[in-house]
């Protein structure tokens, strides 16, 4: 990384609320591509992508998680997003990280959280690996036993909530360039919701309409892709990129990204990624009571430098707030900044699932500051 702030001062700590934007950057709609290759098997054309799921297969009993490390290897360099599918139900699915880039590797782990309600028997379930837009699909098994002892490590919701992504394929465009669209929209247990209806609408720099689709459709990955065309004249400046979803059964969800073409002269910013890691630096989706637990955010401008201030929300298992932090960074032109906050685990907490979202203002809040970019991270709290 060009720069690195490690933030363990000046915390803003009151729990206020905040207004919460959903944005997960993902990525494109594709077919699922049939190229890849169970678990722990090599790819043997080496132009190819490598994926490789281990352990292949767990045992656990309804109330507990099985975890899973996931490893890619890429020729070159790819943007990462991992997605899941057929997941059981009353469960959740937690990668940590979910997004990345491998150069030419890429490591993340999978947590599969069930609860006491989750029905036993023998289950596959699909990851999907997106690697610059192309969609590989590796598959887990994951065999639950009856509970029989009551017991509970976390609580899964059955809330009808959705995370809606979105992304375009670079940051920096010129006039005359085709601009690539891609996100996803997955359930509140992660699982990725197919044919649901999307909407995508791009505003210029001066907030007129450029594009608005009304008529995609997510594929069985829970994926959608849109294009736009600059024309040789395309104003310079930032460009926005609204998406909705409103699809039926489940609360409607709209989110936003930017991009640049040319060389703004206002800010431009995106969270490329957030993720969960314990003290020692090592990704993962589960922690334990008394654990400290750092979130990591990694934020890019790319228009106008500026003094931004980067926030982390951590909300509980009933969707309580349990800890808002701030740090302000200055965030240079082209220059990737992370920021790294700390939360420890203490007794009286709630367990399950907690997410941590993670925010990007130009100012706090408070003095009339505006939230720019957005994004989250989930992890769980057993014990």
């Amino acid at each position: 990384m060009a720069a690195l702030a490690i933030a363990n001062h000046g915390r803003t700590t009151s729990l206020g609320a905040l207004v919460l934007i959903v944005a997960l950057s993902i990525v494109q709609l594709t077919g699922l591509t049939p190229r890849l290759v169970y678990a722990n098997s090599v790819e043997s054309n080496t132009t190819q992508p490598v994926l490789q799921v281990t352990p292949s297969m767990q045992s656990i009993t309804a109330g507990d998680y099985a975890r899973f490390d996931i490893n890619i290897n890429q020729a070159g360099t790819a943007n990462v997003v991992l997605v899941a599918r057929d997941i059981p139900t009353y469960s959740s699915v937690i990668f940590s990280p979910q997004v990345g880039v491998a150069n030419p590797q890429f490591h993340s782990t999978l947590a599969i959280v069930t609860s006491i309600s989750t029905p036993p028997g023998n289950y596959n379930v699909t990851v999907v690996a997106i690697l610059n837009g192309e969609e590989y699909p590796i598959y887990v098994g994951l065999q639950l036993s009856s509970n029989t002892t009551i017991t509970q490590t976390s609580t899964i919701s059955s809330s009808r909530s959705v995370s809606l992504g979105v992304e375009t394929d670079l940051h920096f465009y010129e006039p005359n360039s085709t601009v690539i669209i891609r996100g996803q929209l997955t359930d509140a247990s992660g699982d990725a919701i197919s044919g649901a209806s999307i909407s995508v609408q791009v505003d210029d720099p001066t907030g007129a309409q450029l594009m608005l689709v009304n008529d995609l459709t997510t594929d069985a990955a829970g994926i959608y892709h849109a294009e736009v065309k600059l024309n040789p004249q395309a104003a310079i400046g930032t460009y926005s990129v609204f998406v909705s979803s409103f699809e039926s059964g489940y609360a409607g969800v709209t989110t936003h990204t930017t991009f640049v073409v040319g060389s703004p002269l206002t800010p431009s910013v995106v969270i490329s990624q957030v993720y969960v890691t314990d003290t020692s630096g090592n990704s993962s989706g589960v922690f334990t009571i008394g654990q400290t637990i750092l979130v990591w955010v990694t934020v890019q401008n790319n228009g106008a430098q500026f003094q931004g201030v980067v926030w982390v929300q951590i909300l509980d298992p009933n969707g309580t707030p349990q800890s808002i932090q701030t740090e302000i960074s200055t965030l240079a032109t082209g220059a990737p900044v992370k920021v790294g906050f700390s939360f420890t685990a203490s007794t009286n907490l709630p367990r399950g699932i907690y997410i941590a979202n993670a925010f990007v203002s130009n100012k706090l809040i408070s003095q009339g500051g505006t939230f720019l970019a957005s994004a989250k991270a989930q992890f769980v709290l057993t014990g």
